[in-house]
């Protein structure tokens, strides 16, 4: 990309306000040690050590962190504890400086966390607080109500579904497409499970999730000449646009009237993938936003992605120095 044209983006980004609603979660991260010599003298049972804790967001808030280190202004919607891992989450949101007054708290749920037990940079089994809350999504009416309130302050909404036990539904998301296109904002949806559920707004998906949506096999889409047909006849029926991320293949965004596939960048080194999707939703968002066309947003997009997934053991981010040293690069 042009390196004024990239400063340009990274400037306007830095007036943008961006909503999150969507499944808020902490990611909990530290070393573990199964194989010591100590033996708790309560149980008897063989003691494990763990070191260096470290906490970050996660799921919705993990896109909302990826949007304020880009430079814009990320407001989060969504339900927390009143637990140690909320008062983790509120405790990240601060020093990150996304807007948190439309986090909200309630007693009788655990704050959503994946906590990762790591043996150097492998991931251990983890062990899920708060994903499987039956009672989640009986929370989002007033947060929904709060941002239908509000929407107009804001320049680009995220809508987020990653949990088993989701804070959105079917009639959530539905509610939220009406009223997002009845006060015409931009929108991105990211969703895990529901994204045939996303019929009005565009929408970002993997190939898995995409197979899913269309009742296809993987194999179905790995041909390059396949997929693009796929592509371009699934956003015809959709009347909306979808951004296809492809892993090393790169990503695609295609609505009724566009399509532009960029290319992947070769990864150098061990890779992290984890956190890569939620990077891209948020630089795409930022740069759309901020009045990028689209195939400047899914450049831009590519280079922070290879940023994020070269961040072993967190789910990595992308600063505007980062961005422009990685840019330079090519040129």
């Amino acid at each position: 990309m042009n390196p004024i044209r990239l400063k340009e983006i990274l400037s306007q980004i830095q007036k943008i306000k961006i909503a999150i609603i969507g499944d808020f979660a902490v990611d909990f991260y530290f070393q573990e040690n199964t194989k010591t010599l100590e033996f708790s003298v309560e149980t008897g049972k063989n003691v494990f050590w763990g070191k260096q804790p470290k906490g970050f967001l996660g799921g919705a808030g993990n896109v909302a962190k990826n949007v304020t280190i880009l430079g814009a202004k990320a407001f989060a919607f969504g339900a927390i504890g009143t637990d140690l891992f909320g008062r983790e989450m509120l405790f990240q949101c601060a020093s990150l400086g996304i807007e948190s007054t439309h986090l909200m708290r309630f007693s009788d749920i655990d704050t959503p966390t994946y906590s990762k037990p790591m043996w150097a940079d492998v991931e251990l089994n983890r062990i899920d607080f708060g994903t499987q809350n039956k009672q989640f999504n009986l929370k989002s009416e007033t947060l929904i109500q709060q941002l239908e309130t509000e929407i107009d302050a804001y320049d680009w909404v995220l809508v987020n579904e990653q949990f088993l036990n989701p804070l959105l539904n079917s009639k959530s998301i539905k509610h939220l497409q009406t009223f997002i296109n009845q006060h015409s904002k931009n929108a991105l949806a990211d969703l895990r499970n529901l994204g045939a559920v996303a019929t009005e707004i565009p929408i970002k998906v993997n190939e898995s999730e995409l197979a899913a949506i269309l009742k296809l096999s993987p194999q179905q889409l790995a041909l390059d000449e396949t997929l693009t047909t796929i592509i371009k006849n699934w956003v015809s029926k959709r009347k909306t646009g979808a951004l296809v991320t492809l892993g090393e293949r790169g990503l695609i965004y295609a609505s009724p009237t566009e399509f532009h596939w960029q290319a992947g960048i070769k990864p150098t080194g061990k890779i992290d993938t984890v956190g890569a999707g939620d990077m891209v939703v948020a630089a795409f968002s930022a740069a759309k936003a901020s009045g990028a066309n689209t195939s400047e947003c899914c450049e831009f997009a590519n280079l922070c992605a290879h940023i994020s997934i070269h961040k072993i053991g967190e789910t990595g981010a992308a600063s505007p120095e980062e961005i422009e040293k990685l840019n330079l690069s090519f040129l």
